[in-house]
């Protein structure tokens, strides 16, 4: 009966192990030379359909320049592939919803098909953190992928925005 019990428990804590999404990460502080600094937040979280995505919200200091403040998305290779250039649509509420403008231009050989960036600079002042946002990601073929980002995600993308 005990072998039986300490199995069940191995097994049940290896699928919460494989399910449960971690609650927090990181800001993480790189320095890159000769002159530029970069803070990030690297989080995978899924979207509607269970498919996860690596979602990078990150601000770049090169020198004495204006900081910019992007959000990268990547999904699995030959799954997704981002239209560019299409905006990000952001619902923050029911009552505002914004457009991120795209980063990547439509001839931009430089990335992947199934990554997308969106300059968040604009957009700042407008940004709520006390409840949840839904990505709306422009994917080929008009396909929309739908990634519900929590509160905890907003804050720490947040303390991102707030260092100098």
């Amino acid at each position: 009966m005990r072998k039986k019990l300490s199995k069940l428990i191995l097994v049940l804590g290896l699928i919460c192990l494989l399910f449960v999404q971690p609650a927090y990460a990181v800001v993480r502080e790189s320095k890159i030379p000769p002159n530029i600094l970069l803070y990030k937040s690297i989080q995978t979280w899924r979207d509607q359909d269970k498919n996860p995505w690596q979602l990078i919200f990150f601000k770049e200091i090169k020198g004495d320049n204006q900081p910019t403040i992007n959000l990268r998305l990547v999904g699995f290779p030959d799954l997704f592939e981002f239209e560019h250039p299409q905006p990000l649509t952001l619902n923050i509420r029911d009552d505002l919803t914004l457009k991120v403008p795209d980063v990547f231009a439509s001839d931009e050989a430089a990335f992947s098909p199934n990554m997308g960036q969106y300059n968040f600079k604009g957009i700042i002042d407008k940004l709520e953190t006390n409840n949840f946002w839904v990505l709306e990601l422009p994917l080929k073929d008009d396909d929309i992928s739908m990634i519900k980002v929590p509160y905890f995600i907003l804050e720490e993308w947040k303390k991102v925005i707030d260092k100098t």
